[in-house]
């Protein structure tokens, strides 16, 4: 059974598989393309306090091309479930040190409860580690895509090799 289709540009840069021009056309033709926003915004029904952070995470899954604005809404829920997650946190905690037990087990319950929906929007955004090791990403394109920074040691041999290859 095959697996599921790759982007052509994925398909292209792994290099196993030729495609003429017509079938790289017609290929991307095929292929659903959503721009890139200028910048994460927000949804309106997101609590003002959580707009901060969301702008944040949203600018680095944009800058790693995890981010379109359709994908606005999925962000604005894991927040949110963070949220609620985090206060329910909060009062099963208070609840176990009083030893009320009944009390704890049902902010447990509710705790497990946000806890889940907030891992199920992380893993839909990649932001686990775990479904950030499903991208398929090729080693030729994530290279290209993170630009390092030449230090001293680099400019050095740089600078030896093109001293070498000069005077050869």
């Amino acid at each position: 059974m095959p697996g599921p289709r790759q982007p052509t540009e994925l398909v292209v840069a792994n290099g196993r598989k030729h495609l003429t021009r017509a079938e790289e056309d017609q290929r991307r033709d095929q292929e659903v393309h959503v721009p890139v926003p200028d910048r994460a915004e927000p949804p309106r029904w997101l609590p003002k306090k959580l707009h901060a952070e969301f702008r944040q995470i949203g600018e680095i899954l944009r800058l790693a091309g995890l981010y379109a604005e359709l994908d606005r809404d999925a962000l604005g829920q894991y927040f949110l479930a963070r949220e609620r997650w985090q206060r329910a946190d909060k009062l099963a905690g208070k609840a176990i040190r009083e030893q009320d037990e009944k009390l704890a087990k049902e902010w447990t319950t509710v705790q497990s409860t946000y806890f889940r929906q907030c891992r199920q929007c992380a893993e839909v955004l990649g932001l686990s580690i775990s479904s950030r090791c499903r991208l398929v990403v090729p080693p030729a394109l994530s290279a290209a895509a993170a630009p390092v920074e030449e230090d001293e040691f680099t400019r050095a041999l740089r600078a030896r090799q093109n001293r070498a290859a000069g005077g050869s």
